[in-house]
């Protein structure tokens, strides 16, 4: 249901835990994203087949008339069973929002040691810790549709950091991006003439870029009306004290504090 733009909202936030697990599940089949499987397990689930033919034959073909899509369906079922089992061990902690009542935003944190969780398979390095003496890490934050634009992810980063603390701190690490931009002709180039094509590179020559003390100039952020950052943006960072320590990406920096 879509909120109301007048309503002003109680906002609360309680840990992920066994006993707020239906709320995460809740909040989830609500928006997209991986329930956090790509930074606790250091990948995604991997797909029951290589091809359409090989996953449908495994679950059923969609139907878009229905609104039935099994391998949407199936993943779900697969990330709630794998951070169910993540939670219950003590390894999975983040933050849940309500507004009212109603989880309507997420944040994840947790040890460097925890994220992601030292499995079978080889994590890539891009989902470890930037920092080897970063003891806590800050990955994703998500936001309802219908609630973006209130703060939430703030209020969740507030509850974080103060999670953090309480269990006796350390330097946390994050790795927000620097600040977003909007920009459909950057779209429609990528579509004619492919994501890394010389026409998009000489384009982005012209994008907009900050200049981070200590950093210097850093690119803007590809953003689009229907998504917001997973990483967070690194004024809601600043407003709590973290620092910028070095460039992460084109668009990105690593951000720490130690509480």
């Amino acid at each position: 249901m879509a909120a109301d733009a007048r309503k002003p909202f109680r906002f609360t936030t309680k840990e992920l835990s066994r006993r707020t697990f239906v709320d995460f599940e809740r909040f989830f089949s609500q928006v997209h994203g991986c329930m956090c499987v790509l930074y606790s397990l250091g990948g995604h689930i991997p797909k029951p087949g290589r091809t359409a033919k090989e996953i449908a034959e495994q679950l059923g073909d969609p139907d878009r008339s229905k609104k039935r899509f099994p391998l949407q369906e199936w993943r779900r079922q697969q990330e709630s069973r794998a951070m169910k089992e993540l939670v219950w061990k003590g390894q999975a902690h983040g933050i849940l929002v309500y507004a009212d009542g109603e989880p309507v935003g997420w944040c994840q944190y947790g040890r460097t040691s925890e994220l992601p969780v030292v499995g079978p398979k080889k994590a890539p390095e891009r989902l470890f810790a930037k920092d080897p003496t970063s003891e806590w890490r800050i990955t994703c934050f998500t936001t309802r549709m219908d609630h973006r634009r209130r703060g939430v992810a703030t209020i969740a980063l507030e509850a974080a950091v103060e999670a953090i603390r309480k269990r006796g701190g350390g330097w946390i690490e994050a790795l927000p991006i620097v600040f977003g931009h909007y920009d459909p002709e950057l779209r429609e180039l990528r579509r004619t003439y492919g994501w890394r094509s010389e026409e998009v590179k000489e384009y982005l020559k012209s994008w907009p870029v900050k200049d981070v003390p200590g950093i210097g100039p850093v690119q803007a952020a590809e953003l689009t009306p229907r998504t917001a950052p997973h990483f967070g943006v690194m004024s809601m960072f600043e407003r709590l004290g973290f620092v910028p320590t070095q460039r992460n990406g084109q668009a990105g920096v690593v951000m720490r504090l130690k509480v």
